[in-house]
Parts: structure tokens; sequence; C-alpha cells
């Protein structure tokens, strides 16, 4: 399929060496082609000449996480390919009420299409139907909204494969019997969402004896801290596992960890490859991350918004495999390890 072609190629564009800069630094030939889909060098300079008038918005669900900051590079690098002008702004905290007004002030500024992380389902609906009653293409990166019939398209990571793989990690490393509690920041966000539905539905299927529990932290580390002593303390031996699905619930899981100082029966498993969790998972606090793929993401939420713009058919909904990272593997799997500029 064209699609597998585009991904195909946008994953290749990892092995190519960046500049840690602001500045987008190309990557030779390989990243040229990244994302793209099979055409011509000759096409390729036509579609970059027609698209130079294209502005386009893109607000993340945060601006200081290494996920978006990753999501932001692989952006940068498709808009600088395409000739295309890119606006990257946003909150640097993850809030609908804080992600809001960037939205809106995309709207204001009349740009062409908008690449939106939501940070909610429901919250960031109406910010978002009034971009596209205004005539503006929308794309979701990451995280998504309810009413999906308002997007242009959406890209996202396969977060129930995502889920998933931690269920198969955990339930393995605890030979189907105990007691795993998961992390999870919010209900509200459906990358999340689809995190816990993924691991609760394969734990159900291969590990049936395995009890459960969901907490939600908020999205703070402190808070995750917290939650996961509570979890030793209620369940004692019996707690054999803790999956945080995003990054601030696995260090925080991994703290709470840390500070009972014995623990040591505890497997945790996090979502994302951020630094501070690589290095839990180096010292042994973190037995396995499930790692995104933000920079292609980024690079397809560009190259199609380019394409919808050029009245050109785009995939309404790209799913990117997870990739699961170890202590043992990760100098082999450095290039999904999430950027800090």
């Amino acid at each position: 399929m064209e699609l597998n072609k585009r991904v195909r190629k946008a994953i290749g564009l990892m092995g190519c060496a960046v500049l840690a800069t602001g500045i987008v630094a190309g990557c030779g030939t390989a990243a040229n082609t990244a994302g793209a889909s099979s055409t011509s060098s000759s096409s390729n300079q036509q579609s970059a000449a027609s698209s130079k008038q294209f502005v386009i918005g893109f607000v993340p669900g945060e601006t200081t996480d290494p996920f978006f900051i990753s999501m932001a590079y692989g952006a940068q690098q498709e808009a600088k390919k395409l000739g295309v002008k890119l606006i990257y702004e946003g909150a640097s905290t993850y809030s609908p009420s804080a992600q809001t007004p960037y939205v809106n002030a995309m709207v204001s500024r009349h740009v062409n299409a908008l690449i939106v992380c939501p940070t909610d389902l429901t919250a960031m609906i109406p910010p978002i139907k009034q971009a596209v009653n205004a005539g503006i293409k929308v794309l979701t990166a990451d995280s998504t909204i309810s009413d999906t019939s308002l997007l242009t398209s959406r890209i996202t990571s396969d977060n129930e494969q995502g889920g998933a793989a931690a269920a198969d990690f955990l339930g393995s490393m605890a030979h189907g019997q105990g007691v795993v509690g998961v992390l999870d920041p919010s209900p509200g966000i459906s990358t999340d969402k689809a995190r816990v539905d993924g691991f609760v539905s394969e734990m159900k299927k291969k590990y049936p004896k395995i009890k459960v529990v969901i907490e939600y932290d908020n999205e703070q580390t402190t808070q995750a801290e917290q939650l996961a002593q509570d979890l030793m303390l209620h369940y004692g031996k019996n707690l054999v596992g803790i999956f945080g699905t995003d990054d601030t619930s696995a260090s925080g899981a991994a703290q709470g960890v840390r500070s009972s100082g014995s623990a040591t029966h505890v497997n945790i498993v996090g979502y994302d490859a951020e630094p501070a969790e690589v290095q839990d998972l180096k010292e042994g606090m973190i037995s396995a991350l499930i790692a995104q793929k933000p920079m292609i993401e980024g690079q397809l939420a560009v190259e199609y918004a380019v394409e919808a713009l050029e009245h050109k058919s785009v995939p309404k909904f790209v799913q990117l495999p997870n990739v699961v990272i170890t202590k043992s593997n990760l100098t082999q799997n450095q290039q999904w390890v999430y950027r800090q500029s």
C-alpha cells in the first residue's frame, strides 16, 4: 500500500544524523524522501514550489515535553523539505484551558491548515470546530477528539497495541499471577485511554488470574509516586507490576518504588522514551519502555496537510507501531529515544 511505503520511508529517516539545534538540519537523500509518496524528483520540486504559499499552524499538547519536541523537529524537517511555513506555538502545560487560546490564535491568523495534539477528547472540540468552520483543514497528531468527522486526517501511535505489549511484558514477568497497577493521567485523553483499554483487554485474554487496579494521577509525578507507594502498601508482595501510561506516570512509579527501598519484585513498564525514563531503564528502576515515534508523526502530519491543501487524497487515520525497549536492547534502539532540543 502507498501508506506503508510512506511510513517505511519516514522510519528510514531516523537513521540519519541530525543536529541538536533549533534550526532544521537535512539528512541528504534520505531526509529528502522520508515520509513522501513515491514520485520523481521533478514532481517533488513542483510540489514544493506549489506549496510555498501555504502556512501551517501546529499546536502541540505542550512545548516543553521531549515527546512534543521530537514531534516538532520532525514537522520542521518536513516543512523545510516541502517549502511551507510552519508556525509552531503552544502552552507549557498540558490542559484544554491552556491549549485553546493557541488554537484560537491560529484561526485568527488564517492559517491554511492546522495540526493539533488535543489535550482532551471533548473539551477541544469547540475550538477545532471553529477552525473547520473558518475553512481551515485540521489534522490531529498523537491524541485526537471524539468527533473525528471534523478532521482531515489523524496520525497517532497504535496505542492499544502498546498497551497490549505492556500487558504481555508484565504478565510474563509475573508468571500470570498477582496484582498489577495502572497509573494513568486522566480518562479524558484519547491516547492514554486506548493504552489502558489495550492493556486491560490483553490481561483478560492472556493473564486472567492477574488483578488490574487503575488509578489516575492527573499527570503529576508526585501524585503518581504516592499512588505507587499506596499500591505497594495495600497489596504488598502481591503487587508484581505497575504500568505507567505516560512519562509522568512511569517516572512517578519508579520514584515510588525507589523510595520504598524494598519493592524490587515490582516491575515497571513505562510509555514513551523520555530521557528521564531512559535513565531509570538504565538503572533498573524501569523494566521496559513502550516507545512511540513522534518525529514520524510530525513529518506525516505536515505531509498530509500539504497534500490535502493541494486537493490530493490523504489517509483519514494512521497508526504507527510502537517499540518495546529494554535495557538489553537499548543500544540498538537509540533512534527512538526522544529529543530534548
